[in-house]
């Protein structure tokens, strides 16, 4: 095992507001495999194969180092706030990391490698067939069992129910159900028309239903997306153009759009156009829908309808450039300050052999800076992150 740590206190970079340039670059040792890039309390976090990497968001020193070299299979959860991370090899207990220096916080935890690890040291793990929403949360220091569904959480109505997925915060946890007469593994993936999703909203702290919300698939079925951003829920219905901003601690609508969102925050959020239409405005609203920031990119730069390609900064947008021939081509970061059609500033980022027209990179904001990197390709698990760029 390699396990570096931080001596000291480890002061965490505050937000940027802009960038201009490439402030630091960071490439994996020989030998080693980057599957994943995660922003932490203090800068950046590096997944390798067999371990985790902590960077400093304004300067990319490494913090802290933890790995376990030669394991056969490899797991991790990090806490809602990102402060936390429960790692553990095949058959081997879990360690809980701070992922601020990446000291130890608890050894010998008993883990199932499919629970999720809670702020506060609590673990959240699912009870009964894998399908159903039932579920405990457990205080790893104590082992205590803080509570406990005596039964699954269902649906309102008529038919069965089947967990889809949960989304959790630091006070809720949210469940996604999907509530049909037939609810096999085929009717997930091709919903039926009259069925219902239905989010139940769950207190993380003792297990109490909080609200819950029915939302009907009639029109146009298809699979209900839901993200979430610190304490809010961004959902995606099926068949309808406007995307809810509901917050997940009383279930409330606080903002409604028809343009895509792109990110949410507790006061605003970012929308920009589909791929198709990039003649329309990035914009910053607040959540009664007044725009506080506008841009348009010039025809010289076009970016993916995804999230993950573009960020809103307070004083710039910031967008992966879409304009290559081929894979080896840099992948840049489109630089726009608000207000200023016709003023992108290019930043030459990375060259990588992955990156294409469906993966042509990614924006990860951290403490300190903006990442620009290329995501590995799911399908061939040997590949690796090659090289990321911090943007300053």
């Amino acid at each position: 095992m390699i396990h570096q740590v931080t001596d000291g206190e480890v002061g965490n970079p505050g937000a940027i507001t802009s960038v201009s340039d490439i402030g630091w670059e960071w490439r994996p040792k020989e030998g080693e495999r980057v599957s994943e890039v995660w922003a932490g309390p203090a800068g950046a976090v590096i997944e390798l194969d067999d371990g985790f990497i902590g960077l400093k968001g304004d300067t990319g020193e490494e913090l802290w180092r933890y790995q376990l070299p030669g394991v056969e299979k490899f797991s991790a959860s990090f806490s809602p706030s990102g402060e936390e991370l429960l790692v553990a090899a095949s058959d081997e207990p879990g360690v809980m990391l701070n992922t601020v220096n990446g000291a130890t916080i608890a050894e010998d935890i008993d883990w199932d490698y499919s629970s999720l690890l809670l702020d506060g040291g609590n673990i959240l793990r699912r009870q009964g067939d894998s399908t159903e929403a039932l579920f405990e949360v457990e205080d790893l220091d104590s082992g205590k069992v803080l509570w406990r569904q005596e039964a699954p959480s269902v649906c309102s109505g008529s038919g069965d129910s089947r967990l889809i997925s949960e989304r959790h915060s630091k006070e809720v946890i949210t469940l996604i159900l999907y509530c049909a007469e037939d609810v096999s593994d085929e009717a997930i993936w091709d919903p039926a028309p009259e069925s219902v999703y239905t989010l139940i909203a769950i207190e993380a702290s003792d297990g109490r239903e909080l609200w819950r919300q029915d939302f009907e698939n009639t029109e146009d079925p298809s699979r209900i997306d839901v993200l979430i951003f610190q304490e809010i829920l961004l959902v995606d219905l099926p068949g309808q153009e406007k995307q809810l901003m509901i917050d997940a601690v009383d279930g409330s609508t606080i903002a409604e759009s028809s343009e895509l969102v792109l990110a949410v925050d507790d006061s605003k959020y970012f929308v920009g156009p589909e791929f198709e239409s990039e003649d329309n405005p990035y914009e910053i609203r607040t959540f009664k829908g007044e725009v506080t920031a506008s841009v348009t990119l010039s025809e010289a730069h076009h970016s993916m309808s995804t999230p993950e390609t573009k960020i809103g900064l307070p004083d710039q947008m910031i967008t992966v450039d879409m304009e290559r021939g081929s894979p080896k081509d840099k992948v840049n970061a489109v630089v726009a300050p608000w207000g200023e059609e016709g003023a992108e500033i290019v930043i030459s980022g990375t060259e990588t052999n992955h990156a294409d027209v469906f993966e042509p990179g990614r924006l990860l904001r951290i403490p300190g800076a903006v990442l620009l990197y290329v995501p590995v390709s799911s399908t061939n698990s040997v590949e690796s992150i090659e090289h990321v760029v911090a943007l300053r």
